[in-house]
């Protein structure tokens, strides 16, 4: 074709070929690098065959990035999430939400960095679980609590916490008695303070330090498995414990802001799929 019958700009595909698919082929497209440009005009308007690039398009980076089951490093302590956990299920594992960091403030001095903290749900339940939300972008899951309650009260998956110690110095009693805060008022409320001190005794003998990880795990009508070190030490049933537990880190008065802002990031992934 002579340079007069031209189009006034071309579409150049770097590399060998655009790779399409075969006809009544039904693999996907693969993410191709496109550039796009206009006729080079030389001296006196004449247009030369060559095209002067103007725009570089790479497909796969219009796509927005997985931050569902991806490895993630907890940034305040730099402790590793691994992508998947297997506490109950060992095939296919819940995958990371988020991760974040459970700091406590020292006679109003300064805040200490006490454990790191990372949530793991099931896909496909949470994914039925969250319906109604599919597609919502993170701010949109942060501003529904019911969201959260979902993953919380949910019985048909498995979700578990995974708490990391990042502060050497935190004694046994310590860690204990910081969850005991937070999960006497509703467990006393639900006539369940006998639940409290089965939850206390897990604990009975563990020893703490940097690093210790502790897994709390729940999937069925309230069965809650635990975890230290990859030594389970003990199952309790109970449908308050499990959600007293997860309103810590889900709930309205969550400790972690960032961790939960994290979760709802890892979640809205999720819900675009």
């Amino acid at each position: 074709m002579d340079g007069s019958r031209r189009k006034n700009a071309e579409l150049v595909c770097s590399g060998a070929a655009m790779p399409w698919a075969q006809h009544g082929s039904s693999a996907p497209l693969m993410p191709a690098s496109m550039t796009f440009g206009l006729p080079f005009m030389g001296l006196g308007g004449a247009s030369r065959r060559r095209s002067a690039p103007f725009a570089s398009v790479s497909a796969g980076a219009l796509a927005p990035p997985k931050l569902f089951a991806t490895p993630k490093v907890e940034p305040a302590t730099g402790i590793d999430y691994p992508d998947n956990l297997c506490v109950i299920t060992k095939n296919h594992c819940p995958g990371l939400a988020g991760v974040g960091v459970r700091a406590k403030r020292v006679l109003g001095l300064k805040n200490i960095n006490v454990y790191a903290l990372g949530l793991y749900v099931d896909a496909h339940g949470a994914k039925k679980a969250l319906g109604k939300w599919k597609g919502s972008s993170s701010d949109t899951l942060l501003t529904n609590q019911a969201a959260f309650d979902a993953i919380t009260t949910a019985e048909s998956f498995e979700r578990s916490l995974r708490l990391v110690i990042s502060f050497g110095s935190l004694k046994r009693a310590q860690f204990v008695n910081a969850l005991e805060e937070r999960l006497a008022p509703p467990l006393n409320k639900a006539g369940k303070s006998d639940v409290m001190k089965s939850f206390e005794r897990l604990f009975d003998g563990a020893s703490f330090k940097k690093g210790t990880a502790i897994d709390f795990s729940a999937s069925g009508k309230g069965k809650l498995v635990t975890k230290i070190d990859g030594q389970q030490v003990g199952t309790i049933e109970s449908p308050e414990l499990v959600k007293a537990l997860f309103d810590i880190y889900l709930g309205s008065d969550a400790v972690s802001a960032d961790a939960k802002a994290s979760f709802a990031q890892g979640l809205s992934s999720l819900l675009q799929e």
